[in-house]
């Protein structure tokens, strides 16, 4: 497993375990090993091939699809880097992000299909892969054809993702292939996966906890489930119909099934493990969880996408169990996320990753500050450099990531989030800075206008508003704001106030505007949007 250098080389040890068994389950099909790797061969050949020389950037433009999957490692047996791209996110959007890339092929499923044309017409594509599309099939036997690229390492790229930027422009994380593979590393002695393991799937490969579904289960032998949100819904249905044993997802999606009643004691009894990871975990949606998986591990674990997936973890026990630890309940500033509790630990660094604390000036406290990493799952540095800047600092000769979260060690469980040292905020494990909402905003309506997120008993939510100018169309305004942002970074009540109230250096009043922000969302709750109800 050490001598392991390359992403898709993890795959070939699962392949190498269980060649016939199912390696995924995507959209009533069910792959095995034997047969993903065949794909995967073929349509690397397919993108080697490429009239116009082998691209090195693949842009993989297809939702949770055989085309994401296979895809995903065709372009690393190519001996290119992945760039995830989001079929349902904005032209505009896929086409900045692709651009910062450089990515010079796509892979496309139907449900990217529509994106092809304008994306195509901008980037400098080498080639364009559509299996399902006209004449887009992807013969089997082109596996035949397949060589394995030479001279690679585990210094090269494996995938790069993007985040929200406080600038207003998303930021581009290059992972490499010794990053991931410090990552597995480290993780997988943690649990006792295997063949017999049914991992499930609900993040799309825009989002890095899908590398951890996906890679962890592979290098186990074990089958991926890709699920769809709807049916992420109802978790206790998914681990009967598909013989779950591991759910791995973000604490928003737990906390709303707890708050919906979802959460039924023992409902679950099939779940060996459960990972969550992408937010603050509050120990009652942990502790309601472990009563309706009871069989159950239930691990937390922690990390910014720069250092690759989760840098720390911590297996938490409930109240009253041998080798039950404190929560963070005890500290006040411990209730990041957590509505009426305090949050489970992020505990350890993993194998190999290393930290110190950053503390504020003046700070007397020495268990307190910003946590700050290095080691091999460490990212080397932004795609546009300029995004370095105030990211790194040197610390004992060494360059260290500060990660902007703010912990609390303690002697028995580890360390403790306790909040952000900035304005990033996670909604539904996506990092979203509500700077680059309201750069949007500002640009579409030529108005100041300020976003923030908002806590909520089933989590973060965003909210904005438009600052002067004439009165908007809120409505008109949210679908041209969907038309430059993803989704996950749509605010959710969007509000319109003539005159913008100032603080007493006459600077306008944030906190004020949240407070209000916070007692008209209360009042709304239960509701959909809110567009200036």
């Amino acid at each position: 497993m050490t001598s392991i250098a390359l992403l898709h080389e993890w795959f070939r040890t699962g392949l190498r375990r269980n060649p016939d068994g199912p390696a995924l389950a995507v959209a009533g099909e069910q792959i095995t090993y034997r047969t993903l790797d065949l794909r995967a061969r073929a349509w690397a050949a397919a993108l080697l091939a490429a009239p116009a020389g082998a691209p090195t950037r693949v842009g993989i433009l297809a939702a949770k699809s055989p085309e994401a999957y296979t895809g995903l490692l065709a372009t690393l047996y190519a001996g290119a880097a992945a760039v995830p791209l989001g079929p349902e996110h904005p032209v505009a959007r896929n086409l900045a992000v692709a651009g910062a890339a450089g990515v010079d092929a796509l892979i496309v499923d139907p449900a990217g299909a529509a994106q092809v044309r304008p994306l195509a017409e901008l980037l400098p594509l080498r080639t364009v892969l559509a299996p399902r599309g006209p004449g887009g099939a992807i013969p089997d036997r082109l596996a035949e054809e397949y060589r394995e690229p030479t001279g690679r390492s585990a210094a090269d790229l494996a995938y790069i993702l993007f985040t929200s930027g406080s600038t207003g422009r998303p930021k581009g994380v290059p992972i490499s292939h010794g990053n991931v593979g410090a990552f597995l590393r480290a993780a997988l002695p943690r649990y006792s996966f295997g063949p017999a393991d049914r991992f499930s799937q609900i993040y799309e490969l825009t989002f890095d906890l899908a590398m951890f579904d996906l890679f962890m289960a592979w290098a186990s032998g074990s089958c991926v489930h890709s699920l769809s949100r709807l049916q992420a819904l109802d978790p206790a249905r998914c681990v009967r119909a598909h013989g779950l044993t591991v759910w791995h997802t973000t604490p928003s999606l737990a906390r709303a099934l707890q708050g919906r009643g979802r959460l039924r004691a023992a409902g679950m009894p099939g779940l060996r493990h459960t990972v969550f990871c992408g937010e603050p975990l509050p120990e009652d949606t942990a502790l309601a969880w472990h009563r309706a998986a009871p069989g159950s591990t239930l691990d937390n674990i922690y990390g910014p996408t720069e250092l690759t997936i989760a840098c720390t973890a911590h297996r938490w026990e409930p109240p009253g169990s041998a080798g039950s630890a404190g929560s963070a309940g005890a500290d006040e500033e411990a209730t990041s996320g957590a509505a009426g509790g305090g949050t489970v630990p992020i505990g350890v660094p993993n194998e190999g990753m290393e930290y110190f604390l950053l503390s504020a000036p003046g700070s007397a406290d020495p268990s307190v500050g910003e946590l700050c990493m290095t080691g091999p799952q460490m990212f080397g540095g932004y795609l546009d450099p300029a995004n370095d800047r105030g990211r790194f600092v040197t610390h004992a000769g060494r360059r260290w990531y500060r990660t902007g979260d703010r912990v609390r060690l303690d002697d028995t469980v580890g360390l403790i989030h306790l909040g952000r040292n900035d304005t990033q905020v996670k909604v539904n494990g996506y990092r979203v800075e509500p700077a680059e909402v309201a750069t949007q905003l500002r640009a579409l309506t030529g108005s100041d206008a300020v976003a923030f997120a908002a806590a909520t008993p089933e989590g973060t939510v965003l909210a904005a508003y438009v600052l002067g100018g004439p009165a908007p169309d809120l409505v008109g305004l949210a679908r041209r704001l969907a038309e430059r942002l993803p989704a996950y970074m749509l605010p959710g009540h969007l509000w319109w106030l003539p005159v913008a109230p100032l603080n007493g250096n006459g600077k306008t009043d944030l906190a004020l505007l949240k407070a209000e922000a916070v007692d008209r969302i209360a009042e709304l709750a239960g509701g959909g949007p809110d567009l200036g109800k």
